[in-house]
């Protein structure tokens, strides 16, 4: 129902971190979802890079 199938990689991220890490858990654990990652330093790390790139939808 998610949209996430199986043996896909995936990117979890939030603010910090925080929330994101327990989407990780739940994704990984609790639904059986291999090649989950959590990018810990998230958007506060991410958007303080000069350059890094963002993608925005219309």
């Amino acid at each position: 129902q998610c949209g996430l199938k199986p043996g896909t990689d995936t990117v979890v991220y939030c603010r910090i971190g925080e929330r994101s890490s327990h989407t990780w858990f739940v994704l990984t654990y609790l639904l059986g979802l291999h090649n989950v990652r959590n990018y810990d330093g998230s958007w506060t790390e991410w958007g303080n890079k000069v350059g890094a790139p963002i993608e925005k939808s219309a």
